[in-house]
């Protein structure tokens, strides 16, 4: 391959079928996976893991850390605490 072929970007027009959907599809993949941990981390106040998500680019890998390892899972609900006892004395 000469120089004049590496100027040209002709001989990497086959791989634009393949290249251009790969990059559109992690494009998407980050953005979306980039929203859910952010949003998570804002919820949870790890504002620490939000400053970090948000600044750092991974292609979604330490957002996938974050969500498995640090967000709490808001799905689950603890019952709420039973009712303390009353000392108010029943009048006859």
């Amino acid at each position: 391959m000469n120089l004049e072929q590496l100027s040209s970007v002709s001989f990497l027009q086959p791989l634009g079928i393949f290249i251009l959907p790969l990059i559109a599809l992690v494009l998407i993949w980050s953005l979306v996976i980039k929203g859910v941990a952010l949003w998570r981390s804002a919820r949870n106040g790890h504002k620490v893991w939000f400053i970090v998500l948000l600044v750092v680019n991974g292609f979604g890998v330490l957002e996938l850390i974050y969500l498995i390892w640090f967000a709490k899972d808001k799905s689950v609900v603890a019952p709420p605490p039973a009712p303390a006892p009353s000392s108010v004395v029943p009048q006859e």
